[in-house]
């Protein structure tokens, strides 16, 4: 494939040759890594024992972090842990972002701006994002019980940013991974063509090479269920698919960076590359670099329903089918849901704005079905002038699973058909009006952050905030959640997080043996941490703002008797989890 060098390539996040010179320093090689598969090494959750960076940037085992007890809404009671039951236990996976790091829709060059519009439009790692993901959910599968109660993992949640750029072969590689298939990082034509390309004199060109090689990945245990990401349906996380965008997605030319003219035009708002002759007006600036690659129709963006369809497109196991989202869901282009486990009502939400931007709020139809929800799953309720109102219904526990934080939920911008948005206050304010909401489990942030809601009228006790890190980006963790009956009018949210099964070091692993694919993906995932650590823009707060945001035992009173409730089998996936009537 021929490139078109019009000036020079741009320094992105992390130099391309600084790259691969650093992957080449990791030792063992990546010839390695492609010869044998690694074993798994280190403890098992950081319970156990912590990763850390040393001075020299090496990786260490570290002690572990035993659960921090928080008691912002209520009080730990003596001898709980005698008394407690398990209600649930679900692994919560988020923002696995796989990436065609090919794609000729990926703007790398955002980041050659004065002021780039996105921070994360290239990331030194991301050419290694399936094996990264395959890592990590090899480790959840190793962790099939709480360390806790010992109860099994009942499910779990992946809240969004499956794909990073909206496109079809990125979500079909997730689901792929996760169903056990064999996956294929490569896109085009045989043979990397992205913004890493370089030269024969480059200092470690192997890895590169290694990357695109396809594996068989682990594939998760257990069922799944989906809530969809603003990176899953939105261009670049921000933008709304279009004809424009599918051209430049599924054709032959890739902006590597722009001319001075091309700049000029285009990053104040990258909105105007989604425009009609878009790539034109671009390539045709002198000094703009574009290379040629070979065209691939499976790199087109997907709308909403198909993203939606093709999560029917599934194995039996782990399953289900559709992964919470229901046949009518798909009719009615809608991506919320319930999902009733034992006494628990798990409410999944779509909090992407489909108008554009990154940040999330809810159309006006989904927030009052979500008021239907809590009402169906609470006996009373407290209504919008403060008074208690009786329902009649059977008291569930409520968990809100969503793609954003409530904090996360600041976009006001127009729906597409310019419908109004309620944003994260209004969110807030709902929920403490149902005393048995609980937890609210979100992705979005990139960071371990756990936060206490607590109803400032007093209605209410309030709830908990959990948000999530992501495989992609270092340290590379995800969390294990347990809700427990402690048996004294107080409930237990324990928070687990873990590491990836990834080696410390590239070249660790004891196991020479070849996996039956030729490819070393743990090696591989090992080589993305190390490289990952190295992002100048990296998230230093991902591991969490303290121990406490990642390990924790999270009190809060119980909203109604549980004594009588019988503890749940482990949860087996049935029936139509729409929540329609």
């Amino acid at each position: 494939m021929a490139n078109r060098q019009r000036g020079r390539r741009p320094h992105g996040r992390m130099g391309r040759r600084a790259f691969l010179r650093l992957a080449a320093l990791m030792g063992g090689g990546l010839t390695a890594a492609v010869a044998c598969r690694g074993s798994e090494e280190g403890p098992l959750t950081t319970t156990d024992g912590t990763i850390a960076q040393a001075a020299d940037g090496s990786l260490v085992l570290g002690p572990g972090e035993p659960h921090t007890v928080r008691t912002e809404l209520a009080q730990a009671q003596a001898d709980r842990a005698r008394r407690r039951r398990s209600l649930a236990v679900f692994h919560h996976l988020t923002d696995f972002r796989i990436v065609d790091e090919e794609s000729p829709l990926r703007s790398e060059w955002l980041e050659s701006c004065p002021r780039p519009l996105s921070t994360s439009a290239f990331r030194p790692q991301e050419s290694l994002s399936l094996q990264a993901a395959d890592a990590m959910i090899a480790r959840a599968n190793r962790i099939d019980r709480s360390q806790v109660t010992g109860r099994r993992v009942d499910f779990a949640f992946h809240t969004g940013n499956a794909a990073d750029n909206a496109q079809y072969n990125e979500l079909r590689a997730f689901l792929d991974l996760l169903d056990g298939k064999t996956v294929h990082p490569d896109s085009g034509s045989p043979g990397y063509s992205g913004a890493q390309k370089e030269s024969p004199e480059a200092a470690y060109p192997d890895l590169l090479v290694a990357a695109q090689k396809e594996f068989v990945s682990a594939g998760l245990a257990y069922p799944w269920y989906a809530a969809v990401g603003n990176r899953d349906v939105l261009i670049q996380a921000n933008f709304p698919v279009t004809a424009a965008a599918t051209t430049i997605a599924v054709g032959s030319e890739k902006i590597i960076s722009l001319g001075p003219q091309a700049r000029a035009e285009v990053c104040e708002s990258s909105q105007s590359l989604l425009e009609p002759d878009a790539s034109g007006r671009v390539v045709n600036d002198p000094d703009s670099v574009v290379q040629n690659v070979s065209p691939d129709p499976e790199r087109r963006p997907l709308s909403k329903v198909e993203w939606l369809e093709e999560h029917f497109n599934t194995q039996a196991r782990p399953g289900p089918a559709g992964h919470g989202f229901s046949a009518g869901n798909v009719a009615a282009g809608s991506a919320y849901y319930v999902l009733d486990h034992g006494p628990i009502r798990f409410i999944v939400l779509d909090t992407v704005n489909y108008g554009g931007f990154a940040a999330g709020s809810m159309d006006a139809a989904q927030f009052a079905w979500l008021e239907e929800q809590l009402k169906a799953a609470s006996s009373s309720y407290f209504g919008k002038g403060a008074g208690r109102v009786s329902t009649g219904n059977q008291d569930r526990l409520i968990v809100i699973v969503s793609h954003h934080g409530a904090d996360a939920m600041t976009n006001p911008f127009p729906g597409p058909a310019g419908e109004q948005r309620l944003r994260g206050t209004d969110l807030e304010a709902l929920l403490h009006r149902f005393p048995n909401v609980m937890l609210h489990v979100a992705g979005h942030s990139l960071e371990h952050r756990i936060t206490a809601r607590p109803d400032a009228s007093g209605a209410t006790k309030g709830y908990w905030q959990i948000t999530t890190a992501s495989p992609l980006d270092y340290p590379m963790q995800s969390r294990l959640l347990e809700i427990a009956d402690n048996g004294d009018g107080t409930l237990s949210i324990f928070s687990t997080t873990y590491d990836t099964a990834a080696p410390l070091a590239p070249g660790a692993a004891k196991d020479p043996t070849p996996d039956e694919d030729g490819v070393n993906q743990r090696l591989l995932a090992s080589t993305a941490r190390r490289v990952g650590m190295g992002d100048p823009q990296l998230n230093r707060q991902a591991t969490g703002l303290s121990a406490s945001d990642r390990n924790a035992e999270l009190l809060l009173p119980a909203p109604f008797a549980l004594a009588a409730v019988p503890t749940p089998a482990r949860h087996e996936p049935a029936g139509d989890p729409s929540g329609r009537s």
